[in-house]
Parts: C-alpha cells; structure tokens; sequence
C-alpha cells in the first residue's frame, strides 16, 4: 500500500512512480490515434459494423442477416444433439409401482469444422489525401465486409468441404451428406414448379413433418421467384388502399401438417447468392486456380441404380472444369459426344492437368441431343492419377434447387458458429499504401438436417429441362 499512503515513498524514484500512474490511468482506448511513441497492429472487431451493414442490406444476404451467431472456443466446434428423447410408447405402470426399466435417450455428437474467409484491402495515402471517397478508409473497411459477407451467405448453399476444403458446408450439403434416414429431398427430375404444383410443399413439409421438424421458410434462387408468383397469382390482390396499386407480397403457404411456409420477409425468400446449376466458365485468380484437366474420357455401359430410362436414351456432351478455393479452370471435353441407352451409366475418367493441383471438378453435360453444356454436379479429386465419376443421370444438369427449413424448435435448428468475429487485421503500410484483412473464422451448422429439406432438379427458364 505504500503507494497510496506514502508510508515507503522514499523506495521509490519519481519515475517508478510516474510509471505506475500512467498504468493506472492507461483506461482501455483503442483508438490508435490517441497513443503516443507507437503502438503494436491488433485486430480490430467489426461485429457492430457487420451487425449494421447486415441492417441495411436485409435482401442481399438473407441467411447472414437473420441466422443466430454461436460464438466457439475451438477450430473443431463439437456440439452434442438430442435426437431422441426416449421411449414414449411403454411408460404405465401399477400405482405405487417404480419404472422396470430407464427410458433412454439418444444423444448425437456432431463436429463442425470453423473455416476462415479473408479479403485483402488497401488504401493510398493519395486517396485519403484527395478525399475522392468521403471517409476513404472507412469506405474501404465496409466494402470488405461486405465482401466476406457475401462470401458467407454464397457458401451457406453452395460450400461443399469435400470439393474445396477450406470452404464450410452449406445446407444443401449437410443435407445431402447427412445419414439416408435423415434426408428430406424430393427430386422433380426437370419438371417446372407451375407444372408440379402447390402440392410440392405440402409434400416436402410432410416428410419434414414426419421425423419432428415443422418446415416454415424456404429459400430459392430469384429465376425460381416467378414461377412461384404465377402459383399464387390468384391469391394477390389488389390493396384498395394504395393510390399506386400496389401488388400485395406473396401470402405464406398453409401446408397439410399445419406449419406455414414463407416465401417472403426476414430470411425468406429469393436470394441473390442462391444459384442455379447454369453454364460455367472460367473464373478466379489465373495464377493460383487450377490448369485444365489434361483429358476427359467417357464409356456407357450398363450400370446399377441407372435412372436414365427410354425416353433419354440419346446422345449427350459432358465438360469437366478442375477447381480450387481460387477458382474455376477451363473446360476440357472428351473427343466425342457419347451414345447411351436406358439403364446405362457413363463413365467419366478425369485426368488432372499439371500445375496448381485441384481439389475438385464440376462436371457439366447436355440434355438429350443438345449442345448447351450446363453444371451437374461437383465431385471431390481422388488424390489418384485419375477420378472416376459414374453418371447414373441421378443428378440432372441445368437445373435449380430449394430449400425448406424449420426455425422454430426449442433447440436452434441451425446457427453461424463463430470462432472470429468480422475483424480487421492490419498488415502495416507497403510504401504509401496502408494493407488490411477484413476476415472471419466460422461455419454454418445444421445441427438438424431432418428438420430440413431439399427439393432438387427444378426446371427453370433458360435451364435444359
């Protein structure tokens, strides 16, 4: 106590005092630009930036602006699932009498692995200098963000860890990878939703139903929205009490097993990063993407499970494009189109090109007899000389998906495990540029996949079926 009574101050210089005062009085600021003699780079936590920006841009990244952030404490986030509650059916007893047996519970242990998505910014002293953006640093700290952002809700339907590692699973893999009990997927094979009809959601909600989830949004791509519009046109009216005659919002669907399905509001909905299987190109970095695969080769031969029936009996192209966590390559096709008959398979062999190695392909084909080439579907690489792929026409080309989830459980369904929030990381300054990362280090976790569904293989305007 000797400082703050004096009773020993002769033990100590006037700059060991001073010292100590300045620690006292430090406080916690964080604004570099009130320290003096230098201060180490830290991250900087952008949550209440990403929190507003997601505010603003609600119809943009539906998932993101709406999902529950769980925050974790390790790269591997385990999460233990009560799938089972217990035997329901064999619990009377005689009165005064003690249970003959415990009534056991089933409990699931799920692991999700956090991946972390950066951009790299950077901005001049010249442009903060001239003033070109109104708060150019800011400017630039929101537009990665954005960015990382868009990232996350892209790869909360397309991420798929088998195909690109450092991506996270998105729903439609975790779906599609969960345990053939647990899948909900209803496959339209080409057939358009306005020729389906509405009875596809009381369908997919009764399978949802069925093993305890209650489906009450789904999520589409925007080609989907009119197709869905025209369903319900005659239940949009006109508001009496709008001078511009307004349309009102699609209603919410009313399905058999009681739940109701939004296709409009908060989480719901067309999304922007929701894409269908289309024609793909090259895309990404030229230099870290991946080369071209070095030859594609296809063979029909009759295969077990094949789907390909009469009426596709036919010629058909294929592309293989090679692809990394830095882009899509080239396409390489085989020297010919090939013939198949009903219960064929055709076997593709995928020979990887020299160079930067992928760690996937997207193999893409035409319709019967066609020659657009559209996206398949998208398969891991061997780690081999070569990947085999078999195509069975299970996956159709050309085509769109949906998605059907359960929000409200007394358990979240799903939430964004968050091992990092948005921050950003400064790099220092390279001559007269100040280098940043905006980054986050997360994942989605389905901790339900039962309670969701997939309808898979829409027909959509300008798709091939």
């Amino acid at each position: 106590m000797a400082f703050f009574d004096n009773s020993n101050a002769q033990n100590y210089s006037a700059a060991d005092v001073e010292a100590l005062n300045k620690a006292l009085s430090a406080g916690t600021g964080t604004d570099s630009a009130s320290f003096t003699g230098g201060r180490a780079l830290i991250p900087e936590d952008c949550e209440q930036e990403t929190l507003n920006i997601l505010a603003q841009s609600k119809e943009d990244c539906k998932v993101m602006s709406s999902i529950k952030t769980t925050k974790v404490g390790s790269t591997v986030h385990e999460k233990n699932l009560r799938t089972d509650e217990g035997d329901y059916k064999h619990l009377s007893v005689v009165e005064g009498d003690d249970s003959p047996i415990e009534t056991n519970q089933s409990i699931k242990r799920k692991t999700f692995d956090m991946k972390f998505l950066q951009t790299k910014r950077g901005i001049t002293q010249q442009m903060i200098a001239s003033e070109t953006f109104e708060g150019a640093l800011a400017s630039e700290k929101i537009s990665g963000i954005n960015t990382v952002m868009k990232a996350c809700e892209y790869l909360c339907f397309h991420g798929d860890s088998a195909v690109v590692p450092t991506e996270f699973d998105g729903f439609e893999a975790q779906i599609r990878k969960a345990a053939k009990a647990d899948q909900n997927i209803i496959d339209l094979r080409g057939v358009s939703i306005g020729t389906y009809g509405e009875k596809l959601f009381d369908e997919i909600s009764g399978k949802i139903f069925e093993k305890g989830g209650f489906a009450d949004k789904t999520l589409f791509p925007a080609v989907l929205a009119k197709d869905i519009k025209d369903l319900f046109s005659d239940r949009i009216r006109f508001d009496v009490a709008d001078r511009f005659g307004a349309l009102q919002q699609l209603p919410a669907y009313p399905t058999a097993t009681g739940s109701t399905i939004k296709f409009v509001g908060d989480g719901a909905g067309a999304d922007k990063f929701y894409h269908v299987k289309g024609e793909v190109v090259a895309e990404g970095n030229a230099t870290y993407r991946p080369a071209a695969p070095a030859s594609v080769t296809v063979s029909a031969n009759s295969a077990t499970g094949s789907k390909f029936q009469s009426a596709d009996a036919g010629t058909y192209k294929y592309t293989v494009h090679a692809v990394n966590a830095a882009g899509i390559s080239a396409g390489t096709s085989p020297a010919a189109s090939v013939a198949v008959a009903a219960g064929n398979g055709v076997t593709i062999t995928i020979t990887p090109g020299s160079g930067v190695k992928a760690t996937g392909y997207i193999i893409c084909r035409s319709a019967k007899g066609g020659d657009t080439i559209m996206e398949m579907v998208r398969v891991a690489d061997s780690g081999e000389s070569t990947t085999v792929y078999v195509d069975v026409n299970e996956e159709l080309p050309g085509t769109a998906s949906m998605l059907f989830l359960t929000e409200n459980k007394i358990q979240s369904i799903y939430t964004f495990g968050q091992l990092m929030p948005v921050s950003t990381i400064p790099l220092g300054k390279r001559a007269a540029i100040d280098e940043f990362l905006v980054a986050t280090y997360g994942a989605l976790e389905l901790y339900a996949p039962k309670y969701c569904g997939l309808v898979k293989g829409i027909s959509y305007t300008g798709g091939l079926y």
